[in-house]
């Protein structure tokens, strides 16, 4: 019940299990190509939707690479690690990264965004989280992209933690460069990054001085080999492109729709059980809350150490701390893909309440949860 890689399904580990045979088969490039078309369904685009050969952080360090010149400033919107993460991305491409930021509880208000893009001039890009893990946060990038992109802006955004389990509409949404991955919501094994790209998107790119070339984190190289020609810029992760086809196969088959009510359903459950047991939210107002994870203050009294290694030793639920500047301060509950089920979090909730009792038990530590 971690917040990625999440368990994944026995048709998907049965796909993962077939044979590899040579990406430059007709047979294979068909699959691809068919798998393509059912991530552009999942992420409800007409845009063009590449699929790159590796984990997440690829495609989210390529879209800066691919787009900020030297000396660029982008806005970088920060409420936790992957938020301010950006801004390293913004820095290796030879930008100067403007932060936005917000405290790690709170979801960004648009009305922040509209005062920083009036104060600051000048800004080339945008780069938001959808669902910041660390913090167990939702930000309404549904909102902040059209303000952004009225103002001109190429916005990108991580979608890594939300496709799949949350709704995300790249074309309504004003989103260039919407960047998600495998291992999250999707419910397949990591390995590969899933980017839709916009007509703005792809002009950004066009216009950088010195567009990235001969490259893995080249984005035109995937367009000018898999777009324009039905190739790869090099060998692609054959196992793992099968997993992630029947995965994509299982959402489309439960229908975007009830996925979406099912999380929200599941995160429904697991805080109103934590809400009962004692635990308390980490966001601030509920509704800042994403739907795929959930994220609680660690109670008094006991660590999150001590808590993830005797839960997992004595119950067989296994899930997660804090990350960078959440750590040692919140517990996350990954209720996301396969894995989000009523069943799944009423059992992670009494294990983790028993788990704390127990623990103060052994330190001699009689007090409530909060």
């Amino acid at each position: 019940m971690t917040p990625g890689p999440v368990e994944v399904s026995p048709r998907v580990l049965s796909a993962l299990a077939r044979p590899p045979v040579h990406h430059a088969y007709r047979g294979f490039v068909e699959f691809f190509a068919e798998t393509t078309e059912k991530l552009k369904k999942i992420y409800q685009t007409q845009n063009d939707v590449l699929i790159m050969q590796g984990e997440a952080v690829l495609g989210l360090e390529a879209a800066l690479a691919n787009i900020v010149n030297p000396g660029d400033k982008v806005l970088v919107l920060s409420n936790g690690p992957f938020g301010k993460w950006f801004g390293v991305y913004v820095e290796n491409a030879g930008g100067t990264p403007v932060y936005l930021s917000s405290p790690n509880n709170e979801a960004f208000h648009p009305e922040k965004l509209k005062e920083k893009l009036d104060a600051e001039k000048d800004i080339r890009a945008m780069t938001v989280v959808h669902c910041e893990t660390p913090a167990g946060l939702r930000n309404p990038v549904e909102k902040l992209c059209p303000i952004a992109k009225k103002e001109g802006l190429v916005t990108i955004v991580d979608a890594v933690a939300s496709l799949g389990g949350i709704e995300v509409r790249p074309d309504d949404w004003d989103i260039d460069l919407c960047i998600s991955a495998s291992q999250k919501a999707l419910s397949a094994p990591p390995g590969l990054t899933t980017i839709s790209i916009s007509k703005d998107g792809w002009e950004a790119i066009d216009s950088k001085k010195h567009p990235l070339r001969n490259s893995y984190l080249s984005i035109s190289d995937y367009r000018d080999t898999w777009l324009k020609n039905r190739r790869f810029p090099f060998t692609p992760m054959i196992s793992e492109v099968y997993a992630l086809s029947e995965a994509a196969d299982e959402l489309l088959e439960e229908g975007l729709t009830n996925s979406f009510n099912r999380h929200r359903m599941v995160a429904d459950e697991c805080r109103d059980d934590a809400d009962r047991a004692g635990f308390q939210l980490w966001a601030k107002k509920r509704e800042d809350a994403a739907n795929t994870v959930t994220a609680l203050r660690i109670p008094t009294g006991v660590t999150d150490i001590e808590i993830l290694s005797h839960m997992v030793e004595k119950y067989g639920i296994l899930i997660g701390g804090g990350y960078k500047e959440t750590k040692g301060e919140l517990l996350r509950i990954g209720h996301m893909g396969y894995q989000a089920t009523i069943t799944n979090v009423m059992a992670t909730i009494a294990a983790l309440e028993r788990t704390v009792r127990e623990v103060r038990e052994k330190k001699a530590i009689p007090m409530p949860l909060k």
